[in-house]
């Protein structure tokens, strides 16, 4: 499976995927003004990798700021990540984040509880 890159921009995040690694990369601000369009490539990426996914799949979310509508975009493709996790695979769920971000904290606290997967929160300096 060939790896997606999408860069990052003053709105949207810089995405790395890589289905033959089992590893996903979110990283940056997230606030594209259509959260659907801008998601939908690695949303295609997501779908044909949990078709024949890694024993253990990665997920880094390095996100400094999202919007409502990526948050609901996010979780609609962690969902497809649910699906292998109760066929027995191993996921790593990492949500990073500022030391001092409360706002950021929250968020993951939030999303945390409206995945079924172990998110582990991560303090950066």
């Amino acid at each position: 499976m060939e790896a997606l890159h999408i860069e990052g921009r003053i709105d949207s995040p810089q995405i790395t995927a890589d289905g033959s690694k089992g590893y996903f990369e979110i990283r940056g601000k997230s606030l594209p003004e259509d959260a659907i369009e801008f998601y939908r490539p690695l949303e295609r990426y997501i779908v044909e990798y949990v078709k024949a996914p890694q024993p253990l799949t990665r997920i880094d979310l390095r996100l400094e700021y999202l919007n409502s509508s990526s948050s609901k975009k996010l979780l609609d493709l962690i969902s497809h990540i649910e699906k292998i996790a109760k066929e027995g695979y191993q996921i790593e769920l990492n949500w990073y984040h500022r030391d001092e971000d409360q706002d950021m904290i929250d968020e993951g606290v939030e999303f945390a509880h409206m995945t079924s997967l172990k998110v582990n929160f991560i303090a950066e300096q």
